[in-house]
């Protein structure tokens, strides 16, 4: 059986090894910290670049709301034909002009207006900051998973060579007849386990990189590997600012806030824009105009219908049968909600925050506590392995000692890891640098 399992651990990491070959060849390579992988995703990111035209369009909407103050010319050419009865002559006529309008008062529409698309262009910026978040976060996430992958990789083989290493000893004394059977299968399986374990965190570091990949909007077919960093400075990580501090700079960073405060400002602004529908418009117009009748002295007749006009109106609604009443109700309404909304957003943040502040506490201590047990561990099962090779314990001791630093190590790298996690994401609510 451990043959087998051998052989398959074998077969598997060749397949990797002709693939990562194959590839190699047809596909790029990346060598990624972090920061590189933060940086790729918003170049690359396709949810990113959607989220980018987003604001290209509502840019060119505000770009627009803004000319609408420019007056609007309209130039105009026209001919016609005519026959009337059974008259034989046909009758031309043609006429020509430009126009123009300005509108000089709406109340206040066209500035509310513009002020309305501003606010909404903001909101589509602070959109993007939202998510380029959310994106920072997924990719913190399955970097530190792929790390942690690499660190047990590294304690898992060594293991491996230490249940070799043992393994070959119960079988030189099995085969000299001063191990029992039942004591050197315990030893074959436990290696086999081992490389189990082992395969295990080698598929879950391939994973870890594929959802690497398609959050920076990588092709899945590409190479890449992380660069890792120094992160044996936990302690230092664990200095957090004070808890009121800390919630301070996510209320202004954290882009919940700035939308829910952008959108009392859009409802205020479209509150007035409902208003303006019960006030008085003025617009101002002016135009040039010529003409013909048929086409001779044409030049004449041009000039003697050449006219110029130039005119101001007045209009103010009276009765629209209650409509700009109502939509004056709707956009009070819309503001009452913005309102509560701003509340709840906060109410939300300062939950979210708070408890990322404990859990960042939480798996700081659970770190700690962790780190201890492996040691300890650690420390028991090298006097276990020497009591064993003094034949002054039994097999099954040996391999439970093992097993329990195995458990300790993996608790302690999940603890390590989720630490540093759990560290970077407060980083990100209060927007601070996420870099390791």
């Amino acid at each position: 059986m451990l043959k087998k399992t051998t052989l398959i651990c074998a077969f598997v990491i060749s397949c990797m090894t002709v693939k990562a070959q194959t590839d190699t060849t047809e596909t790029e390579d990346y060598d990624f910290t972090l920061e590189e992988c933060l940086n790729f995703a918003l170049n690359h990111s396709y949810s990113r670049q959607v989220n980018l035209l987003t604001e290209e369009s509502l840019e060119a909407a505000y770009e627009q709301s803004k000319n609408n103050r420019l007056p609007s010319v309209n130039a105009s050419v026209s001919e016609n034909m005519s026959h009337t009865g059974k008259n034989k002559d046909v009758n031309f006529s043609g006429n020509a002009g430009i126009n123009a309008s300005q509108t000089i008062y709406q109340g206040g529409s066209i500035k509310n207006t513009i002020e309305k698309n501003r606010l909404e262009m903001e909101q589509g910026k602070i959109r993007t900051s939202q998510a380029d978040d959310n994106l920072t976060i997924q990719i913190l996430n399955e970097y530190l998973t792929a790390l942690s992958c690499i660190e047990r990789l590294k304690y898992q083989q060594a293991i491996v060579n230490a249940s070799r290493t043992e393994l070959s000893r119960a079988e030189t004394r099995y085969n000299a007849g001063a191990l029992i059977e039942s004591d050197y299968l315990m030893h074959k399986a436990q290696l086999q386990s081992d490389l189990a374990d082992s395969l295990n965190t080698v598929i879950s570091l391939e994973n870890s990189l594929l959802n690497l990949k398609r959050y920076m909007s990588m092709s899945p077919e590409a190479n890449l590997t992380i660069k890792e960093p120094d992160t044996s400075a936990v302690d230092v990580m664990a200095l957090l600012p004070e808890r009121g501090e800390v919630l301070d700079r996510a209320k202004e960073h954290m882009p919940d806030m700035r939308l829910a405060l952008s959108s009392i400002e859009t409802a205020n602004t479209a509150l007035e824009i409902s208003k303006a529908g019960s006030k008085p418009s003025i617009t101002a117009s002016a135009g040039i105009n010529t003409g013909h009748n048929d086409f001779d002295n044409l030049g004449q007749q041009f000039s003697d219908r050449f006219s110029q006009q130039i005119g101001i109106s007045l209009s103010y609604p009276i009765w629209d049968r209650g409509s700009n009443k109502l939509q004056v109700k709707k956009a009070k309404i819309q503001q009452q909600q913005a309102e509560l909304d701003y509340r709840q957003a906060e109410l939300d943040v300062t939950r979210t925050v708070s408890n990322q502040y404990r859990a960042t506490e939480l798996e700081y201590q659970r770190y700690l506590a962790y780190k201890e047990r492996k040691d300890a561990y650690a420390a028991s099962f090298d006097a276990y392995q020497r009591k064993y090779e003094a034949g002054a314990i039994l097999t099954t001791d040996l391999l439970q000692q093992q097993n329990n630093y195995i458990n300790a190590l993996n608790s302690y790298i999940n603890a390590k890891y989720g630490f540093i996690l759990n560290r970077k994401i407060l980083d990100v609510y209060t927007g601070e640098s996420v870099g390791l």
